[in-house]
């Protein structure tokens, strides 16, 4: 359904004016590239908003909600699913509070959760509302993932119990790496100081003030609601889209980390708002200038892949209270991606050219970075020839190639079981770690068996493939999440285990590595 507006010819020509490289956003362009992404990643389908000042210079939706309801086509008021992009909304409301005083960013996280606790005392009592936003906090890359990954949902008090217990891989704000069981806490901390749920402050200090009708803060309202998209996975290396299953929508007690959905309509409605120094069509500053300022000023550097780098001429890329900040052939670059298992986002600024680009698709795939990318690409540098859709396209069909020999799936390169060291009954027993809680491992119909506990999806016969090490290949062959478990011993008994993913293409919220199991009977 066509839903971009047309606009008079006086009023595009005012806007090239202020800004030649607008002449390069042409609607019969963006649409050529929409479709040209489509076919390339595959997808069921995709919506897109590209937005400057108070104008929507082009909207459109494409393709179908679900494979298994061809009739079922995504329109301006599906609901759409936009992941760790959610971080910004988050880190808003944390921003008014600051506004009002009611807070710092430097405030000790303690001062609003007593009970917050890190596994150095310290770190504990240095631990700030900025730390919780900015990924600095020395816990390894997804630290605690799989406490919400793939289909668990666990409260903030079995957060904070995990949080306490994962070891740090480096020093305090050291490094980067991305967690997003801090932006749960920091919901928490929101909710704490307003006292009344996340999502209620989110409704009422940003939905409604915006005019964002469609939107839910809950997956559970947004998988709820009539016209919404499913989300779709394919088996690695078959490029058929399959539906993924329901347990895997994200639980609400995760949503300040990004569980949101909107309508494409409101999305142009948040990128414009950003557009407008944060302020409403009204005319209501929601968000002062300093804080505005707070939330895209860059706190922890990131690394700048070759990809990047080549097809962008970006030089450096950091991390602000929510936002990724970098440069884009010269030009200031504000934005995040987005990632679900089944739907892929990513939200882009360039507010020196006063445009802004969202695309979200019901597709596991690089497909909305590519294109929203493609069309940033053109405003900063109308003379680039860079092909960010082809580029990420040949990355994709290599990383799925991978993936499908690593499941498997390649009869090629199939790995053939071995026989065990021991006797099956020298792993069984219950094995814990200290964030994760316990795991069991049995004999099911002859052969050993991984019960993961928090995880319904995490169930699977162990494949012996070397001495004391076997494979776990989850029955939902769509996760490309396949884990090696790896026995240890002491004084010749069996004492412990750790994990690792089969794959580097295993998406790295699938934590396996960090855990490390003692064997308690």
């Amino acid at each position: 359904m066509r839903a971009f507006r047309t606009f008079t010819a006086a009023a595009i020509s005012a806007l090239c004016a202020a800004n030649a490289s607008m002449a390069e956003v042409s609607t019969d362009k963006i649409d050529a590239q929409a479709r040209e992404t489509i076919e390339a990643f595959g997808l069921p389908g995709l919506a897109i908003t590209v937005v400057s000042g108070d104008s929507v210079l082009f909207q459109e939706t494409y393709g179908i909600r679900d494979v298994r309801e061809p009739s079922g086509k995504i329109d301006e008021d599906t609901l759409l699913p936009f992941a760790s992009i959610g971080k910004a909304f988050t880190t808003t409301a944390l921003a008014m509070l600051v506004d009002e005083g009611k807070l710092a960013w430097d405030d000790p996280v303690r001062d609003f959760i007593p009970e917050f606790e890190m596994s150095d005392p310290y770190i504990t009592a240095e631990f700030s509302v900025r730390d919780l936003v900015t990924h600095r906090s020395g816990l390894p890359l997804g630290a605690g993932d799989l406490l919400v990954f793939p289909d668990a949902n666990p409260d903030v008090p079995a957060v904070l119990a995990a949080i306490k217990n994962i070891p740090p891989s480096t020093s305090f704000r050291s490094e980067y790496a991305y967690d997003n069981l801090m932006y749960i806490v920091a919901g928490e901390v929101l909710s704490r100081i307003e006292d009344k749920p996340w999502a209620d402050v989110i409704e009422s200090r940003i939905f409604e003030p915006l005019g964002m009708a469609s939107c839910k803060a809950l997956p559970s309202e947004a998988a709820g609601a009539d016209n919404t998209i499913t989300q779709h996975m394919p088996q690695p290396g078959s490029g058929k889209n399959e539906p993924i299953d329901p347990r895997y929508i994200m639980g609400d007690a995760s949503a300040p980390a990004g569980g949101l959905s909107c309508s494409i309509t409101d999305l142009a409605t948040w990128a414009q708002f950003w557009l407008n120094d944060a302020t409403t069509e009204d005319g209501t500053r929601l968000v002062s200038e300093a804080q505005l300022k707070e939330l895209w000023s860059p706190v922890t550097p990131q690394e700048v892949s070759p990809m990047l780098a080549k097809l962008g001429n970006i030089h450096f890329s950091l991390y602000g209270l929510g936002w990724v900040l970098r440069d884009l052939h010269g030009d200031l670059f504000v934005g995040h991606s987005g990632g679900l298992l089944g739907a892929t986002s990513y939200f882009g600024i360039l507010p020196e050219e006063d445009i802004a680009v969202f695309v979200v698709s019901n597709g596991f795939t690089p497909a909305s970075s590519a294109l929203a990318l493609q069309i940033l690409d053109g405003a900063a540098e109308p003379e680039s020839e860079s092909d960010w859709i082809g580029a990420l396209a040949g990355y994709y069909e290599q990383q799925q190639e991978t993936a499908k020999k690593d499941a498997g799936l390649d009869e090629e390169t199939k790995t053939e079981p071995v026989e065990p060291a021991r006797p099956l009954e020298a792993y069984t027993g219950t094995y814990v770690d200290p964030w994760y809680g316990p795991v069991s491992i049995e004999i099911r119909q002859g052969a050993l068996f991984i019960d993961m506990s928090r995880s319904e999806a995490l169930d699977a016969p162990l494949v012996p493939v070397a001495d004391d090490k076997f494979v776990a290949r989850w029955p939902d062959r769509n996760l490309n999440a396949d884990a090696y478990v790896i026995f240890s011993e002491e004084d010749g008994t069996v004492s412990g285990m750790t994990m690792e993913a089969v794959s580097e293409t295993t998406d790295f919220s699938f934590d396996f590595r960090d855990l490390d199991f003692t064997r308690k009977n």
